[in-house]
């Protein structure tokens, strides 16, 4: 089986598990305590509704989220699942994937998909990627955060967090929160191969608890190594209990982060208004558009043709796209005489500031930047500016 082991005692182990993710969220709905941990073996999320894998067999937190919308109603109508196991949650994913009041975030490693959990069967594509967003009424409501590497650490999860994660968890107001608190992203776990260390998790777990008057509720889900389970898990807890979280030693996140997180911004952004930048792929439909590449060398040819009488040269293009118009020139009347050919070696390049809200590009302050070839027509190298 996929990842699955069996002995006599795995059936009441697997309903002591999810019992007691339904008891700590029913002592928080309940006022009992403010928050809770629930320290549960074996894991969930990886288990469907008709099947386990990855080591779970009943997904431990849907069962509490359904158990808590049906007791406690109204109080816990809308609910936030933070799933921050290295692993994508799937079996979470499918089960909430069209409901409008419940809200999953996954930050998982995907390495283009080819890390754990595989495709099902029946599926056909990669469900853990950044552009499953939900469906029907729960379009907006799904939303992956696929690290195309291992190797993240607290940088990468602090500005996923702050870019991402707390905007738009304020934007939904849950009315209870629940982690699926896998610790293999942790230093140490050699199967998550991450940098995420203690305090790490303490600063998401301050942040979390910032939502929903501080109703939190944490369910063990996968780890590989005992001590960076034990003391990811203990820094956790000390945070629900009132502690401040200890210092970041880092807050930069990697290149590859970043990346990541800008393209989950712009998918997201349809969705949250709180988000930006926002896709502009909308507009662009909307509008009679056309690429500032090809703007820029109209104007380019009709400069150069003014100033030293060049002119295009026609390229037959079948084949070639339109954007090659106008990036090979030539001309007699330059360099004494001589005839001169230019090539515009590569595409020009925009380098400006961003808006600071929006992260577009403005016009006033953008430059624009060429590499431009000139020859003569033996194909003698004159110039390379």
């Amino acid at each position: 089986m996929d990842s699955v082991y069996l002995s006599v005692n795995t059936p009441k182990c697997a309903l002591l598990a999810a019992g007691g993710a339904i008891e700590a969220g029913r002592a928080v709905m309940n006022k009992q305590v403010k928050n809770a941990i629930a320290v549960i073996r074996p894991p969930g999320h990886h288990a469907e509704h008709d099947h386990p894998m990855g080591f779970c067999f009943f997904n431990n937190v849907p069962v509490a989220v359904r158990a808590c919308q049906k007791e406690f109603g109204d109080a816990a109508r809308k609910i936030l699942i933070v799933d921050w196991d290295v692993h994508h949650g799937n079996g979470v994913q499918n089960i909430f994937y069209d409901d409008p009041n419940v809200l999953y975030i996954s930050l998982h490693v995907s390495q283009n998909g080819t890390f754990y959990p595989p495709k099902l069967p029946n599926e056909e594509e990669d469900r853990k990627d950044h552009t499953h967003c939900g469906r029907g009424a729960g379009m907006g409501k799904n939303i992956n955060i696929p690290w195309k590497t291992s190797g993240m650490g607290d940088g990468d999860y602090m500005y996923a967090f702050q870019q991402i994660i707390m905007p738009i968890a304020q934007d939904f107001d849950p009315d209870v929160v629940f982690v699926c608190s896998g610790f293999d992203a942790a230093e140490g776990d050699m199967i998550g191969g991450c940098h995420v260390t203690p305090a790490g998790y303490a600063h998401m777990t301050h942040m979390l608890m910032s939502l929903a008057d501080g109703k939190l509720v944490v369910c063990m889900e996968g780890g590989y190594n005992l001590r960076s389970i034990a003391v990811s898990a203990l820094a956790v807890t000390r945070t629900l209990m009132g502690e401040q979280p200890e210092r970041l030693q880092s807050s930069q996140p990697s290149p590859a982060g970043v990346d990541t997180v800008q393209l989950v911004l712009r998918q997201q952004s349809k969705f949250w208004p709180c988000l930006h930048p926002k896709d502009p792929a909308q507009k662009l439909k909307q509008a009679q558009a056309q690429r500032v590449h090809d703007l820029i060398r109209e104007w380019q040819a009709n400069v150069l043709y003014q100033s030293h009488e060049m002119t295009p040269l026609f390229i037959a293009r079948n084949k070639i796209s339109k954007s090659f118009e106008n990036q090979v020139l030539a001309t007699t009347n330059h360099f004494e005489a001589r005839p001169l050919l230019m090539i515009f070696h590569d595409p020009p390049e925009l380098i400006g500031s961003a808006s600071p809200r929006t992260q577009q590009l403005e016009l006033h302050n953008t430059y624009l930047v060429n590499e431009i070839h000139i020859c003569n027509l033996n194909q003698r190298w004159i110039n390379n500016e």
